[in-house]
């Protein structure tokens, strides 16, 4: 678009005083910046002021209501992402199997503690993983000479994936017990297996870390 417009002849006839109303090319310009609702409008005669232009409409600013509904939205935005947990556990007090305890023949008792973490595909088994971390704490006990385990006690937290519902799951899982010998033979099962909270599915162990 050419800036510099050059006058037409008829203009250049009549003088004009020094301080002129807009130009053509501003009224032009703001005719094709506002669209149709100046088309209908006729052009300012000179020597008169344009009419003041009605205000624009723009958006109310935001009062303290909306922005706390917009936190409000974006916190419970941020918790759908979060990790959601499953917790449970034996119980405030250590187990034993019933006739294992009756039974134990040496008043000696190694306390015994292990920590493992699994990370599940699929679904969690927590009663297959409690009985794959006893069994560890049941070797433990026969390199001490015992052969079966006593007051048992564990915990186990399901950590769920944190951006999709069909991501990996992290268990945790916490058991203590003690080593002693019995002429009952051990069961080779965790206590308080109705406790156990899980996730239902098939259940692939992709990796287990000991802690």
């Amino acid at each position: 678009m050419n800036i510099f417009r050059t006058r037409s002849p008829e203009s250049s006839k009549t003088s004009t005083p020094p301080a002129s109303p807009p130009s053509k090319r501003t009224s032009r310009l703001f005719r094709s910046q506002s669209g149709s609702d100046s088309a209908g409008k006729a052009p300012a005669t000179p020597g008169t002021a344009a009419a003041p232009e009605s205000p624009s409409k723009r958006a109310p600013p935001l009062g303290i209501a909306n922005v706390a509904n917009i936190f409000i939205k974006m916190r419970r935005a941020s918790d759908q992402v979060k990790p959601w947990h499953i917790q449970s556990s034996s119980g405030e007090n250590p187990q034993s199997h019933p006739g294992v305890l009756e039974a134990v023949t040496s008043p000696k008792r190694e306390p015994l503690h292990h920590n493992d973490v699994f990370i599940c595909d699929g679904a969690v088994n927590v009663a297959q993983l409690l009985r794959a971390t006893r069994n560890t704490l049941l070797e433990e006990a026969e390199f001490f000479g015992a052969n079966a385990l006593v007051d048992e006690q564990w915990s186990c937290t399901i950590c769920g994936p944190k951006h999709r519902p069909n991501g990996t799951f992290k268990v945790q899982i916490s058991y203590t017990a003690s080593a002693t010998r019995s002429d009952r033979a051990d069961p080779h099962r965790p206590v308080a297996l109705d406790q156990a909270k899980g996730v239902p599915g098939l259940m692939t162990v992709i990796k287990r870390m000991d802690e």
